[in-house]
């Protein structure tokens, strides 16, 4: 413990045991109650963001009063501690997290480990880092970082019985049309950073009509999930309405435009719009657990800086 420093805030809980105490704000994943080595009531907590999971433990009664919903965002202070050769985190402080505006101020705030295609959230950080106009992931990190959002963005199917019908099919799906359009050589970069998000948001609407578990919301009985995906979205566009109205146009344009043989609504008009229901109707045709994205491998310093390279 030579070299594990005194403290810090908010890291990724990769970095967590290179420090003696942190603080931050964390999805808690997993909560078990099992005796101490006093025999003692203790929670063995499993925290979780984008770097991966960290246990830390808790056996103050006062803590341990609260009630947690599963998968919610929690604040905690943790301390490292040694007993009989073995380190472990104890926790000096745990609240739940509520009534925020958005989990977290980047997509380390999503937990990894809660998507069931870990190479899908892999491309969606990559995807990420590589958009070069910062209000267009400002507005990316708005969208998805809303609570309740961004856990079923990883965890919905993309559809019940057609393509990508399998829990996580959405993020495969997404990622999927973004890889083939940030592909496009002869997109200017401001057209390719629209697609690349267009792309990723293009079906957001069905976190509210499908869930993880392959069902069909009551909502999703009643309401087309396009239409959905504009609700989701709006806080987040009337600010991007005020930095970039072209861009805010462009992305209701390219989400709402009408497919192919449609009788009502506009036709695309633009590149993005076009390209963007080309690459949909490729994945959506594409043979079921096919996965034309690479692996990119470890995508931990874009977790920590914001870009790739």
């Amino acid at each position: 413990m030579k070299n594990v420093k005194i403290d810090s805030l908010q890291p990724l809980l990769i970095d967590a045991p290179n420090f003696m105490r942190f603080m931050g704000r964390y999805f808690l994943t997993g909560l078990v109650t099992k005796p101490d080595s006093a025999g003692q009531p203790c929670w063995a907590i499993t925290l979780s963001d984008g770097s991966g999971d960290l246990k830390v433990f808790c056996n103050s009664p006062r803590l341990m009063e609260q009630h947690f919903q599963p998968n919610s965002m929690v604040h905690v202070e943790a301390v490292l501690q040694q007993k009989h050769g073995s380190a472990h985190y104890r926790c000096k402080n745990l609240l739940p997290v509520a009534n925020t505006h958005t989990i977290g101020r980047d997509l380390s705030a999503l937990p990894r480990s809660l998507c069931p295609l870990p190479i899908a959230f892999d491309a969606l950080i990559f995807l990420a880092g590589r958009i070069e106009n910062p209000i267009l992931r400002q507005f990316l990190r708005n969208v998805l970082l809303k609570p309740q959002i961004g856990v079923r963005y990883l965890q919905c199917p993309a559809s019940l019985k057609y393509h990508h019908n399998f829990p996580g099919g959405l993020i495969h799906h997404s990622v999927e049309i973004a890889w083939d359009i940030f592909g496009v050589q002869d997109f200017r970069p401001i057209e390719r950073d629209i697609a690349v998000v267009a792309a990723l948001l293009h079906d957001i609407g069905k976190v509210y009509t499908l869930t993880p578990d392959m069902t069909r919301t009551a909502i999703g009985s009643l309401v087309d999930h396009d239409q959905l995906t504009l609700e989701i979205c709006a806080e987040p566009l009337a600010e991007l309405d005020a930095a970039a109205p072209h861009i805010a146009n462009q992305l209701r344009h390219a989400w709402t435009c009408y497919s192919p043989g449609s009788r009502y609504g506009f036709k695309p008009k633009t590149r993005v719009a076009n390209y963007l229901q080309k690459s949909d109707k490729s994945s959506s045709e594409r043979k079921t657990g096919s996965w034309p994205v690479p692996d990119f491998g470890d995508v931990t310093d874009f977790l920590r800086t914001g870009t790739t390279n």
